[in-house]
């Protein structure tokens, strides 16, 4: 794409965000992805006389402030036009016209987006048009004021190159394959699973920049509804472009670290994660306008424009699936009402309930809340959700437990079984019974590899011993003593045939004393451990020694 003023195109390499989170049987190779075009050009101040020879010819240019003549480019797909931070852009409006096809369309107004907490600049959100090959820009302000630095902002986002076209998710990095939603006929527990993914490599997502802090919510407590606005008219191998494109305005236009959605759902049922961070984690978002908003929400943006027309069957039933699966996982009930920073908000939101602004949509807006809307079927969806998970976190209660970090997903190895992560501690439930894991514990079996370590799943609830200064927790091959020495209290985990001999001779009651460090590799194949007056050392054989010292 050619710049709209010489000079002004940055040409951005994409690349894959992270390594991909896949299960072995649905891992898709990072595609080849084109580099995206941004072309900027700064939107000039009208002078008294041009504004009022510009409210002569329409009356919609009254109060006109700033003007970009219509201008050829080559092709782009998404446009969008940004100020610095600032200005007070109540009743500001923007406008442009387009030329696609050899013709120039009527104006069509930009939603003009506030943020509070994002950074960066603000602007209008963006609108996909497909295809266009010029633009013209007015904008009119009530104030008589122009926003300092207006420009606008367009993208090509240019295309994937893979061997893999097919138009439906069936090659997201992550599968549903670990949990179900359907009842069964023995009344046995009912989840909400994890929908199917696309993830950012498979997208083509350029790699983000360092966001600012916090960079994750320690819960996700709602949802906010958003649309992308711009054309319905797309094709399901588009929707990748559209993503790019959305996410090359968020960072070149917006200068936000990255895109500002965690999710975007397409017209044909499509999820594709969004911001940087973990689909499972409550990532801080900025697609709210609010701080806090952004921090403890999840952020969900339907891909086209619902102001006359509702969504696609297709994307409210995506839409069912990903809140449900979230709301479900993480405790929180569909319906009701939630405090976040100052607001109080529905738990699921449309964006214009934190700010002043047309998104979702009208239609849209209008589905959240009807009967047999996304309110009415989230809680239809979740409803049934029990586990005992779930049951122990509520036999616990909130005080102790803390808000939910990352919701209910199941495990596969040491005989499989599932695992929460909250504020406070870990729930799991397997075939051991249900547990929890919490304070040192929690730090040293989490630097053992947790559940997929060389400890396996929790077998009991921390427990104290007959020495005041040592309690432990049991798991399926080892146990982690926590132990107090000098008004300090650390954990440490034995396992496999060290813990069976240190278990023979009367663990922390014996001769070596309570531990002093994890159990570690040493060089010949070996490990050992290090207690109060001695260790013990794995020998390559599997033979345990025990040394006194």
């Amino acid at each position: 794409m050619r710049p709209l003023i010489a000079g002004s195109i940055a040409a951005i390499a994409l690349a894959a965000s992270i390594p991909a989170v896949s299960h072995a049987d649905d891992t898709v190779a990072p595609p080849a992805v084109e580099a995206v075009d941004v072309g900027t050009a700064t939107i000039p101040a009208v002078s008294d006389e041009q504004a009022r020879s510009a409210e002569r010819a329409d009356e919609d240019a009254a109060d006109l402030v700033a003007e970009l003549p219509a201008r050829r480019t080559d092709d782009f797909g998404l446009v969008g036009v940004t100020w610095t931070r600032g200005f007070d852009a109540t009743g500001m409006t923007v406008q442009v016209r387009l030329r696609a096809d050899r013709a120039w369309s009527d104006w069509e107004e930009l939603e003009v987006h506030d943020d509070e907490g994002a950074g960066g600049r603000d602007g209008t959100e963006p609108l996909w048009v497909g295809a266009a090959d010029g633009v013209s820009v007015r904008v009119t302000s009530p104030t008589g004021e122009r926003p300092t630095g207006l420009s606008v902002t367009t993208i090509d986002p240019g295309t994937i190159r893979s061997e893999s076209t097919s138009s439906t998710a069936s090659n997201a990095m992550y599968s549903t394959a670990d949990s179900t939603a359907i009842q069964a006929v023995d009344g046995s527990p009912t989840y909400t699973p994890r929908p199917a993914i696309i993830s950012r490599s498979d997208w083509g997502a350029r790699r983000n920049t360092s966001c600012d802090s916090p960079r994750h919510g320690n819960e996700t407590r709602g949802i906010v509804v958003h649309h992308t606005a711009g054309s319905n008219s797309y094709t399901a191998s588009h929707s990748k472009s559209i993503v790019r494109a959305v996410q090359a305005y968020h960072m070149d236009g917006r200068d936000w670290c990255d895109i500002g959605y965690n999710f975007l759902v397409d017209k044909y049922g499509q999820v594709f994660e969004g911001r940087n961070g973990g689909t499972d984690r409550a990532v801080r978002g900025a697609h709210a306008g609010d701080l806090s908003v952004n921090t403890y929400t999840m952020g969900v943006s339907m891909m086209g424009t619902f102001e006359g027309s509702e969504p696609t069957a297709a994307t409210k039933t995506a839409m069912v699936q990903l809140i449900g699966w979230r709301l479900g996982t993480t405790f929180h009930p569909a319906t009701g009402t939630y405090s976040v920073g100052s607001r109080q908000l529905h738990r699921i939101a449309g964006h214009r309930n934190v700010v002043s602004t047309a998104c979702p949509g009208a239609a849209a807006y209008a589905w959240l809340s009807r009967a047999d809307g996304l309110r009415d079927r989230v809680s239809a969806y979740t409803a049934s959700y029990a586990s005992a998970i779930k049951s122990r976190w509520q036999e616990l209660g909130s005080a102790r437990t803390g808000p939910v970090a990352v919701g209910e997903y199941a495990f596969t190895n040491d005989g499989g079984g599932r695992k929460a992560r909250l504020l406070n501690l870990d729930l799991y439930s397997s075939s051991r019974g249900t547990f929890s894991v919490g304070g040192e514990y929690r730090s040293t079996y989490a630097t053992l590899g947790s559940q997929t370590g060389s400890l396996g799943a929790p077998a009991g609830e921390a427990e104290a011993t007959s020495r005041s200064v040592v309690s432990l927790q049991r798991f399926g091959h080892g146990t982690v003593y926590r132990v107090v020495r000098g008004g300090n209290a650390k954990a440490y985990g034995i396992w496999g045939a060290m813990y069976d001999k240190y278990a023979s001779l009367g663990e922390a009651s014996s001769a070596l004393g309570a531990p002093s460090s994890n159990q570690v590799a040493i060089s010949g194949g070996r490990s050992r451990a290090y207690f109060g007056y001695g260790y013990m050392t794995v020998q390559a054989d599997g033979t345990v020694t025990v040394t006194m010292t």
